[in-house]
């Protein structure tokens, strides 16, 4: 599992089942670049910076009854994470490797054929992963979960309290 703290920031039910509590959660969005040596020097540090959103709001299941004001660790499969990332960046890069080849056998003078249909190969990889994971949205490998509850909220506002 990939785990992640948030914040709890309300409880409320779902609209199409109202058996699920559900947890809007803020996670502050961090990068590896927070603990290189080099990211002084770095330009995806500076671009990292420039994001004008650092935290991503979300809900999850409520399965431990967090409220709102407890530190969470939320957690996702890794089998998802990576079958996602296959999804998203492998299979569009391979079949515009393939449209390449493909247009190259048609034509192997004029270059033509090769940016063409490794254009639609790429174009179709990247439709074909928004379509499936459309499809996905609510598989269970691909969703969050609260599976820790790291400070309860009277001990967030007491360690708050102390540091003021």
């Amino acid at each position: 599992m990939i785990e992640e703290r948030a914040l709890v920031l309300e409880n409320r039910f779902d609209e199409c089942n109202f058996d699920t509590q559900l947890a809007r959660v803020k996670v502050q969005r961090t990068s590896a670049c927070e603990s290189c040596s080099l990211k002084s020097g770095c330009g995806q540090s500076t671009l990292t910076k420039l994001s004008s959103n650092q935290c991503l709001e979300l809900d999850v299941e409520n399965t431990l009854n967090a409220k709102p004001g407890d530190d969470v660790i939320i957690a996702i499969p890794e089998a998802g994470l990576m079958s996602a990332s296959i999804r998203v960046y492998l299979i569009p890069l391979v079949l515009m490797v393939l449209g390449a080849i493909l247009g190259s056998v048609i034509d192997p003078v004029n270059d033509t054929w090769t940016i063409v249909l490794s254009c639609i190969g790429i174009v179709t990889g990247f439709a074909w992963a928004r379509f499936s994971s459309q499809k996905q949205t609510f598989d269970p490998k691909f969703l969050p979960k609260i599976t820790k509850i790291s400070h309860p909220a009277s001990v967030v506002t007491i360690q708050n309290s102390l540091k003021n």
